[in-house]
């Protein structure tokens, strides 16, 4: 394992933590307590807490219910089928929008991608801001044919095209809308958009991102800057950075469920499942919903660009919740992979004995 941190916490106290490895493979400054890490697919949650405060707080001018076309009038065109496609369906894959295979289809559509890639830079959150209209603008005006815009289909940017929407509503980037209604009211200082670090010195100042090969033999460092992580229109997907500290305060309002943050009915919108993916999980905004256990319900989410790494784990009905990133890609066949199995089956059972259910979360590891 290169570079790996991991906590697992009751309410919103930490019951166990630790860290291991380097920031860079080729320095030996080790993995700090506060270092930020790159939480990839799994900061979705983050992004759906966001749209359930600006819905609760919009008195009825925004809704999970609003289309695409209502809230963007006759500023864009929308084509079918996304016209009707709901705040909530985006959250749920459910909005048409296309997937990354999709997306590697056509030479038009790979082209755009290539743009997308581009165009990213972290100075100015306002022209990330059009970015994230300009991408909608393209996704809404597809003609999607037999094969392509279908429902059910995990897209890396059907939160983007959701926040283009909150920020057509709002009048305020992702950046600040982040702040103003999420890491602000819950303590999470140290979470911020794009790589944890843009800084390339050395020794470095945060874990930096790596390459790594199949079976886990070499380590290759990302130079940190505008194309080390995801393009940074599409942060609302894939783009959120925390510590561990402060990814904790955070998902620790879904154990908490206070009242003064969101409202009961918010919380059911974000932890029950709204749709089943590919006839193989449920989804909820942000979560993969295990209901397997017969004793507690699971949410969680991996996340990775193959880059890096990073799962967060939710038991409302435990009080319990499990967070862990690692600079380096991990995936099935890596020696790391093992380790890293090992670290969670020794953290969920400890989880188990803390909450006084058996909390099995090796179900997901590779579903993305």
């Amino acid at each position: 394992m290169l570079g790996m941190s991991i906590g697992a916490f009751q309410g919103d106290e930490w019951i166990m933590k630790g860290r291991i490895g380097l920031r860079h493979a080729n320095d030996p400054t080790p993995i700090g307590e506060d270092d930020k890490f790159y939480l990839s697919d799994a900061g979705r949650s983050i992004t759906a807490m966001l749209a359930a405060r600006i819905v609760e707080q919009s008195e009825g001018r925004i809704t999970w219910l609003s289309t695409i076309a209502d809230v963007f009038g006759e500023s864009i065109t929308v084509l079918s089928p996304f016209t009707d496609a709901t705040l909530l369906d985006l959250f749920l894959h459910s909005g048409h929008i296309l997937d990354f295979d999709q997306v590697m289809q056509t030479e038009e559509l790979m082209e755009w991608y290539d743009q997308v890639w581009a165009a990213s830079q972290w100075d100015m959150p306002e022209e990330n801001m059009q970015q994230r209209m300009e991408l909608t603008k393209f996704l809404v005006n597809i003609d999607c044919g037999d094969e392509m815009c279908q429902e059910g289909r995990y897209s890396k940017f059907t939160y983007t095209v959701a926040v283009a929407m909150l920020e057509k509503f709002t009048g305020k980037s992702f950046d600040v809308l982040l702040n103003d209604y999420v890491f602000g009211p819950l303590n999470a200082p140290d979470c911020g958009l794009g790589p944890n670090t843009l800084d390339q010195s050395l020794p470095p100042l945060q874990p930096w991102s790596h390459f790594s090969g199949p079976w886990g033999v070499y380590d290759i460092p990302v130079l940190p800057g505008n194309q080390s992580n995801m393009p940074s229109s599409m942060t609302p997907d894939d783009g959120i950075h925390c510590s561990m500290e402060s990814w904790k305060n955070v998902l620790s309002a879904h154990l908490i469920k206070n009242e003064t943050f969101l409202t009961e009915k918010s919380w059911s919108i974000l932890q029950d499942p709204g749709v089943n993916l590919y006839d193989a999980f449920d989804y909820a905004p942000g979560f993969i919903v295990d209901t397997s256990n017969p004793f507690v319900t699971v949410l969680q989410h991996p996340g990775g660009d193959q880059k890096d790494y990073a799962q967060c784990v939710v038991v409302p009905g435990a009080n319990v919740g499990i967070v862990v990133a690692a600079n380096q890609n991990l995936q099935e066949g890596m020696r790391q992979m093992v380790g890293y199995n090992k670290i969670m089956e020794y953290v969920s059972e400890h989880l188990s004995e803390v909450a006084g259910v058996p909390i099995n979360i090796e179900n997901v590891q590779s579903i993305f």
